[in-house]
């Protein structure tokens, strides 16, 4: 059975709506992602690059790194508020490829709160290397986002 949680990550009260955001979200099944810190404002997670997120030139290809840091991101702008909060818009800038075999690790931030909007920056490392930085807009709405 597939586990979202690294042990030590502990959900207290207030990550309720993050981790129902989470438990919902199938992209870190597919990508074999888990959550290792969940607080307000804050989540962090890797996955290990295999052939299933491969482009032709056999390295990840960038929309698996860009889903990973989306997710990230998701799970700080969620784990402050209660209401859904979505992302109104996001950029990412590669910066160096993500190698079969290796561990990617993400940390999302929310730096920034005003209203219903946030402002949010992923990093993604291989071990020391950064290779990947995600900036991303959320807006928090007063109904769910469907699927319908």
């Amino acid at each position: 059975m597939y586990n979202r949680y690294a042990e030590s990550v502990e959900i207290t009260p207030e990550l309720e709506h993050a981790k129902a955001m989470y438990d919902g979200d199938a992209t870190l099944e597919y990508l074999g992602a888990i959550i290792t810190r969940l607080e307000p404002g804050v989540a962090e997670g890797e996955f290990v690059v295999d052939k299933r997120h491969a482009n032709g030139f056999g390295v990840c290809q960038g929309g698996v790194l860009f889903t990973f840091a989306d997710a990230l991101f998701g799970g700080a702008c969620n784990s402050r508020r209660t209401d859904p909060t979505v992302s109104a818009q996001s950029e990412m800038i590669y910066l160096a490829p993500a190698k079969m075999g290796r561990t990617i690790r993400g940390v999302a931030r929310e730096h920034h709160q005003w209203g219903r909007n946030g402002l949010s920056d992923v990093t993604l490392y291989d071990g020391d290397t950064v290779i990947a930085e995600f900036r991303g807009l959320s807006r928090t709405t007063s109904r769910p986002p469907t699927g319908n």
